[in-house]
């Protein structure tokens, strides 16, 4: 099989010649930091020579604001001070202006929240105010990419769902005390990030065929954050629910992001109608609740299974703790197909360490050796 048809068969839940593996997160196909990190090279190599890649599109579903508004949005650097950028992001709304703050530190590719964009009840009416941002995709620079991309991977737009994108706009502390006094102000966030994004999909997903949608953000509702048995079925199954049903419209698949602790989700997350479940932290992680051959029986028909390879474990494993934690996995995810190997988090060091990289390598050569069906 091709890397491309070999995840189709495990997104339909079936058995390919070889349990598919990848670091998910980063291609060669990307336009990401990695893809300019030259410490980086080594892995994405890798990723070429063994990987079954998803491809994860430059391309945004705008919720709210979208960057592509330079009179309603402006970015500034507003400090730059031991390595650190401080960048400021400030929205017009027809209510008044908002405003977030975010930082990201030397040595490490992700941003931090500083100033949430809403801090008040005003806040939030500012943001409701906003009209619909405009849609925008380049629809032949979307085509040429599938095309260069071909039978070596899967496109993966990575849009969020709505409690994904409505908890990101507050401190999540805040948001978690409004969730358990009034959630009317977040309900009316959701809705309106549901329809914008179920928008998004109806236009963007017609250019795709069988590219996979991943949907972050249902974590934000599962335990120790918050009460997943109040919430989850709350903000993310009908949410969810009715994105996903326009995803299958087009054609196209939905998987579910769902970091942490997953034992009171996971008929949950059958019910959203997604076709995979990724990164699945398990035990014996602290972060964790349950086992992988746990999840495999209870919805292992249901969902593809895919992750199971602790982030912990590639960064700073041995060898020899790698290959053991693939083999399991393969031993607990492989049996009856639906099931990808890939880490729970790729990398965000810079630079790669060399531990990390030898890990990466062993983690393809064990499902090379030990992935295959008979």
């Amino acid at each position: 099989m091709t890397p491309r048809t070999r995840l189709l068969t495990a997104l339909r839940r079936s058995t390919p010649d070889r349990v598919p593996v990848t670091l998910y997160e980063y291609s060669r196909f990307n336009d990401d930091w990695p893809n300019r990190e030259s410490s980086y090279a080594p892995l994405l190599e890798l990723e070429e020579r063994y990987g079954d890649s998803f491809i994860f599109l430059p391309l945004e579903l705008p919720v709210f604001f979208t960057a592509q508004e330079p009179g309603r949005v402006q970015f500034e650097v507003a400090a730059q001070s031991v390595g650190s950028i401080v960048r400021v992001t400030t929205v017009q709304t027809p209510r008044g202006p908002v405003r977030s703050v975010a930082r990201r530190d030397a040595g490490l590719m992700t941003s931090w929240q500083i100033e949430p964009l809403i801090k008040t009840d005003a806040d939030i009416e500012r943001v409701l105010a906003l009209p619909d941002p405009p849609l925008q995709y380049d629809v032949a620079a979307l085509r040429a990419l599938a095309a260069c991309v071909g039978e070596r991977g899967v496109l993966c737009p990575n849009p969020g769902d709505a409690v994904g994108r409505v908890v990101g706009l507050f401190d999540y502390a805040d948001f978690a005390l409004r969730c358990t006094r009034d959630d009317a102000p977040i309900q009316a966030l959701l809705a309106r990030a549901n329809d914008q994004l179920m928008r998004g999909v109806r236009t963007l997903g017609p250019h795709l065929e069988n590219a996979a949608f991943r949907l972050w953000g249902p974590e934000y509702c599962s335990a120790p954050l918050l009460n997943p048995r109040r919430f989850f079925p709350r903000y993310v199954v009908p949410y969810d629910r009715l994105l996903i049903d326009e995803i299958h419209a087009t054609g196209n698949f939905a998987i579910i992001h769902c970091h942490g602790m997953l034992d009171a989700l996971l008929e949950m997350v059958v019910e959203t109608g997604a076709d995979a479940l990724e990164p699945l932290e398990t035990l014996p992680m602290p972060t964790a609740d349950v086992t992988l051959a746990d999840i495999k029986r209870r919805v292992g028909v249901r969902l593809c299974l895919m992750g199971a390879v602790q982030a912990r474990t590639l960064e700073a494993g041995t060898p020899a703790e790698m290959e053991a934690e693939v083999r399991a996995a393969l031993r607990d995810g492989s049996p009856g197909g639906g099931f990808v190997v890939l880490p729970t988090s790729a990398p965000f060091m810079v630079p790669l360490t060399a531990r990390c990289l030898e890990n990466a390598e062993v983690m393809y050569r064990t499902v090379h050796a030990h992935g295959r069906y008979t």
